[in-house]
């Protein structure tokens, strides 16, 4: 199949009048609690994470003046979200470097499974390409370890604004490249969250252009291989600015892609329906509040239209990134659902 181009966009948009969006009536009592504390931590963490990352942006260089990811990591470990996660999952972090690359390895305090010996995961962590290591990463691979009894690594992965796109993807390539010495592809997974899931596709881009092999499998949660945002965005950014205060436009500038073509297929894999077509199974995670659910929704429909491998869930009433939250039943099923499906596909 031939490779795609974006096309000019002649669509109309319309006007829709304000309306209240009310909490779905699909969700249990319990879920609403966790939800309610969650927004609660949450307004405060946004608010702060926007804040730092407009100071890092003018300053052009975290390492100068205020730095966003160390602002972001002191509000997270002092609060809430990062003591329910521990209490609820125990396992044993360590920060250490892989082939030049700074990386985070969790590992279950009880050990590694006798089933998962041989294999390991590579998370990469959301955050729109600015924040989220050592915070976001933790919140994505502290359960998937504890509950599948498996090594997890989270690559530090260079961001905006020191670095520009493909610093992000040249670091997990170097990582994988070393992880390929001590593992087999087949007992290899990669799983990321809206940025993390944008750079998985990319990643395996990269592999093929340089004949690497693949990995066993991948999960795309939140994100997908589009930068069209579509339908979900508008929703999406609805909640997040009555929530949170914040302006969702702004964030999807994402500053680690200046000066970067977005239609280059390294870019935008979903430009590539080759590429695409080798694309091992992948598990897609999203939510019906979620304003990266269209580009989910679009790469599971041309996964699958390739014949590729694809298993899609959708949660009702849950917002982007909801498997954040430890203390959500959903998030749970998401994990669970998805080390599921990796061990399915896993040798």
């Amino acid at each position: 199949m031939t490779d795609m181009k974006i096309a000019e966009s002649t669509s109309e948009v319309l006007t829709i009048p304000s309306f209240d969006l009310p909490e779905s009536e699909l969700l249990t009592e319990e879920t609403r609690k966790a939800i309610a504390d969650y927004k609660s931590y949450m307004v405060g963490y946004m608010q702060q994470c926007v804040a730092a990352l407009q100071a890092g942006r003018e300053s052009g260089d975290s390492s100068m003046g205020v730095n966003p990811r160390q602002l972001e990591r002191d509000f997270f470990y002092q609060g809430a979200l990062y003591r329910s996660l521990t209490a609820r999952y125990s396992v044993v972090v360590r920060n250490e470097e892989i082939n030049g690359v700074p990386v985070e390895i969790f590992i279950p305090h009880q050990g590694v499974s006798a089933e998962n010996e041989g294999r390991v995961l590579i998370n990469l962590h959301g955050g729109g390409f600015e924040v989220g290591s050592r915070t976001y990463s933790q919140l994505e691979s502290i359960p998937v370890s504890a509950l599948g009894n498996i090594k997890v690594v989270s690559p530090d992965y260079r961001m905006a604004p020191e670095y520009r796109f493909p610093a992000a993807t040249n670091d997990i390539m170097a990582v994988y490249r070393a992880l390929l010495e001590e593992y087999q592809p087949e007992n290899i997974g990669f799983y990321g969250a809206s940025a993390g899931a944008i750079l998985t596709t990319q990643v395996l881009v990269r592999l093929q252009q340089e004949n690497l092999p693949l990995p066993a499998a991948i999960g795309l949660i939140a994100g997908g291989a589009t930068q069209v945002v579509g339908d979900s965005v508008a929703v999406g950014g609805g909640i997040m600015s009555a929530i949170y205060g914040v302006d969702l436009s702004e964030i999807l500038k994402l500053q680690y892609y200046e000066g970067a073509d977005v239609d280059s297929l390294e870019l935008t894999p979903s430009l590539s329906d080759h590429h695409l077509t080798h694309f091992p199974p992948a598990f897609l995670a999203s939510s019906s509040r979620d304003f990266a659910l269209s580009g989910v929704l679009a790469t599971h429909r041309q996964l699958l239209s390739l014949g590729v491998e694809a298993e899609l869930h959708v949660w009702e009433g849950l917002e982007h990134d909801f498997h954040y939250n430890p203390d959500l039943r959903e998030a749970e099923e998401l994990n669970n659902g998805l080390l599921k499906f990796f061990s399915r596909y896993m040798g």
